[in-house]
């Protein structure tokens, strides 16, 4: 779908009518009925229970569940997406019970606010009054008698979470609800596993795992980044709490994921979750207390914690086992019994770090549990690799910021002096004590990590890619050779092209666009036509003219196209168990039939092409995005700098900012 600023997404719900049904980019959206492609079901709630649900909760329930589906049914771009297309818009018109509510100023200003923040996209509400009020049991599973608690916590089966369950069921022996969103069926097992254990460890009366079920057709597609889903979470919980008679729940999350600074360059904007940010958490609280006209609160206990606080707690009250059956990993597809964590994501590296610091044993959490160890495994450059090192850069900056200092380097975290209680002074001294304890506690975990490898490390067997060896003070580091020049290098040996930037190295077969690209990379800030690039690498002394070039194509050219995808075709069977060269080769071999087809009127005959100035351009183009998705596979880090000052077009340059010298030859 287009993200212009003139686009938008219009979403139907529960009946709603409007003038866009028949718009291409309407997404039709029901809960119930024939045309029901959107599910909800809350387990453990009874039948007169579920009656005594306020109207207004049974729409707020129906909302978030829309919300979510629309999140999921529209995509985003990448994020090597050129366009813009990460943020998106919606128009969401809903049939709701009571309108009067949702339409009032204040409510849809708040629902915008919070939604808005939790997506990092656009949004609009429009609602009207429901024809046919469904059953309202249709949400909830009558599986248990009523029951009653005093806290209701969400309940993730990470650690944070399972921190949370143990404060509130063990240490502050409170009946508690447990609810959780069952999403992967890898995961289904290990939480109500984790939810058992903590109800076997409990000193209350009882401790309940409440489960919902959302989902929506699989033909409405797939977006994983899903930042919605807490909005869902959340008005659920208080859904129960309500039925609970309490006017409170809790998410539980360390504060250095809920105030959720920046990691790395890789996690910005909405790529970075937002779930329990102390301004979603206000959001929360400011929305349902205006639904419900009476003050609701939602909390974050663990917002002054980091992650190694967390991982104590869970330790000090006897729970230490529990630890390795937590799951923190966001790549759950990929999650085995051999490996459930794969060890290079963001949750894996915070979750290592913080169980090496607070001292977890290995049969806690075995380090075989991680496919790629946290330290001393080998992290392949890309942009896994590239997010490790900044997590650790970050963490031994935090350390020795000043106040002042943090606010400058972070001003992300001036958004939450406002909406995390105490004074605007106050909250700060406490983000900035927060943040050097999490980068003394990453310290600590690397200390460790030496302690536990010195002997690989002294015997220089240790991957050069792991975070031992990447976490080297650069004043330690050299070029990778002993004469190699300290400076950005392009330079070709033999039939590669030998990378040197940014503190790591590459070697990239050559090919055509690497050489046009080394040729801009040599002359920063000077504009070269790309006749004149494609010229000098077919051998011409000065440029190809720029006059009409008659016919695309000819006997020759046809026939060297056609030699060149029989040489594919044998080098694909010569890079077999080599998918990286395989997938370059079949992306040359797809442009190559595209030409040929754009070239070649029906029956063979040739077409009229235009200018050889835009012959040229497509040429030189088509050879620099061709390089540079090989860059993308092997230098992450060089990839997004060409990727913001690689200029291509008629007139190709190089702009680098600041300055950049690199060495070529």
């Amino acid at each position: 779908m287009s993200t212009s600023t003139d686009s938008r997404r219009i979403v139907l719900c529960g009946g709603a009518r409007g003038r866009h049904r028949s718009a291409k980019s309407t997404l039709v959206l029901n809960t119930h009925g024939k045309s029901a492609n959107v599910a909800l079901k809350v387990g453990d709630i009874n039948e007169r229970m579920a009656r005594n649900l306020p109207d207004v909760l049974v729409d707020l329930l129906e909302l978030a569940t829309y919300i979510f589906a629309a999140d999921q049914a529209t995509g985003r771009g990448t994020p090597r997406d050129e366009r813009d297309t990460w943020h998106r818009r919606f128009r969401i018109e809903v049939a709701v019970r009571c309108p009067q509510v949702w339409k009032q100023e204040a409510v849809q200003s708040a629902l915008v606010d919070v939604v808005s923040f939790l997506s990092d996209d656009d949004f609009e509400f429009g609602f009207s009054k429901l024809d046919r009020s469904p059953d309202r049991q249709l949400y909830f599973d009558a599986v248990s008698p009523e029951f009653g608690v005093d806290e209701v916590v969400l309940f993730s089966g990470g650690l944070d979470s399972l921190a949370g369950a143990i404060q509130a069921s063990v240490v502050n022996e409170r009946d508690v609800a447990l609810v959780t969103h069952r999403s992967s069926s890898k995961r289904n097992r290990l939480i109500e596993g984790l939810a058992r254990e903590v109800r076997e460890r409990s000193r209350s009366r009882t401790t309940r795992h409440v489960v919902v079920r959302a989902g929506k057709s699989q033909n409405l597609g797939r977006e994983y980044t899903q930042r919605t889903r807490s909005f869902l979470h959340a008005s659920v919980a208080t859904a129960i709490s309500r039925l609970m008679g309490k006017d409170r729940f809790s998410f539980y999350e360390n504060g250095v994921t809920s105030i959720n600074l920046p990691l790395a360059s890789q996690l910005v904007g909405s790529r970075a979750s937002r779930t329990t940010h102390p301004r979603a958490i206000e959001g929360f609280s400011r929305l349902f207390s205006l639904l419900l006209d009476r003050t609701f609160s939602v909390e974050n206990p663990f917002l002054w914690k980091t992650k190694t606080d967390v991982v104590r707690l869970i330790r000090e009250n006897g729970c230490g086992s529990l630890i390795g059956q937590a799951m923190s990993c966001s790549h759950t597809r990929e999650a085995s019994k051999e490996y459930p964590h794969c060890g290079r994501c963001s949750q894996c590296i915070d979750r290592r770090f913080a169980t090496l610091a607070a001292g977890v044993t290995d049969e806690e959490d075995p380090a075989s549990k991680y496919r790629v160890d946290l330290l001393a495994g080998e992290r392949l450059a890309g942009v896994t690799r590239a997010m490790a090192e900044s997590f650790l850069q970050r963490a031994q900056k935090l350390r020795t910021l000043s106040e002042a200092d943090f606010f400058v380097a972070y001003p992300e975290a001036a958004r939450i002096l406002r909406c995390a209680g105490g004074t605007p002074d106050e909250v700060a001294r406490k983000t900035v004590e927060l943040h050097r304890r999490h980068g003394a506690d990453v310290a600590a975990a690397l200390a460790e990590g030496h302690r536990r490898h010195a002997r690989e490390f002294q015997e220089g067997i240790l991957p050069d890619s792991c975070l031992l060896v990447l976490a080297i003070p650069g004043r330690y580091r050299r070029a990778p050779d002993a004469d190699e020049p300290q400076v950005p290098t392009f330079r070709l040996e033999g039939e590669f092209r030998k990378v040197w930037f940014a503190n790591e190295q590459a070697m990239l077969k050559d090919n055509v666009g690497l050489r046009h690209i080394a040729r801009l990379l040599a002359a920063p800030g000077q504009e070269w036509h790309s006749a004149q690039l494609l010229a000098d690498e077919q051998g011409h002394s000065g440029p190809i003219p720029l006059g009409s070039a008659g016919e695309a194509s000819d006997l020759v050219s046809t026939t060297q196209y056609k030699a060149r995808l029989r040489e594919i075709e044998d080098q694909l069977s010569e890079a077999e168990g080599d998918p990286e060269r395989q997938m370059e080769l079949r992306q040359e071999a797809t442009e190559i039939r595209s030409e040929l087809s754009r070239i070649t009127a029906l029956g063979g005959r040739p077409r009229v092409a235009a200018s050889d100035a835009e012959k040229a351009r497509q040429a030189v183009s088509a050879a620099i995005r061709r390089a540079m998705r090989t860059i993308g596979t092997k230098h992450d880090a060089l990839w997004r700098h060409l990727r913001t000052y690689l200029h291509t077009g008629l007139v190709c340059s190089y702009e680098p900012d600041p300055p950049t010298t690199w060495l070529t030859r």
